[in-house]
């Protein structure tokens, strides 16, 4: 189990990497063609658009596995022992149901509008919009992991940096 996990955790990491660099080759590309050269392409700026949407949900479920997103933490900081679990629990369910909220209404969103098809690309807005369901399923199984690795050993993930100032570049021990 600690190999599949370790590999979602590699796998997303990397996609994330690339998206981030052909969204900011792309912004500064187009940057660059519309002000030396007046040319602009509506199809660029919606698959970049779409492409930072996209960076923003995956990620965000990439945080909850990292334990990087938004919580409270008055919640776990002020606990110790079994109520520091209980209460870790409880923001990770709270995750679960809200992303199983989102998984069940995106879908719904997607069988009704997304068949539409966009005007700049001619690619149904439907692709874009399945962003939503794949994360919401990926933040769903990171915060089970986050529960049942109170409980069982499971890996931490590289998160990248160690501290604002020293990327790590090893494995947490």
């Amino acid at each position: 189990m600690n190999t599949i996990i370790k590999g979602i955790d590699r796998f997303f990491s990397v996609v994330l990497s690339l998206m981030v660099a052909v969204l900011a080759s792309g912004v500064i590309l187009t940057v660059f063609m519309r002000y030396f050269f007046s040319i602009s392409y509506g199809w660029f700026e919606e698959f970049l658009t779409m492409l930072f949407v996209s960076i923003t949900f995956l990620g965000s479920a990439v945080c909850i596995r990292e334990k990087q997103h938004i919580n409270i933490s008055i919640l776990i900081d002020g606990f110790t022992g079994m109520a520091k679990k209980i209460s870790t629990i409880f923001i990770e369910v709270v995750y679960i149901a809200v992303s199983a909220f989102l998984l069940v209404y995106s879908v719904k969103w997607i069988q009704a509008v997304g068949g539409t098809v966009s005007p700049s690309s001619g690619i149904p807005f439907g692709w874009y919009y399945s962003v939503v369901p794949v994360a919401s399923v990926l933040s769903i199984f990171y915060a089970c992991t986050n529960i049942a690795g109170l409980f069982v050993s499971i890996p931490e993930p590289i998160t990248g940096y160690f501290t604002d100032d020293v990327i790590q570049t090893e494995e947490p021990k």
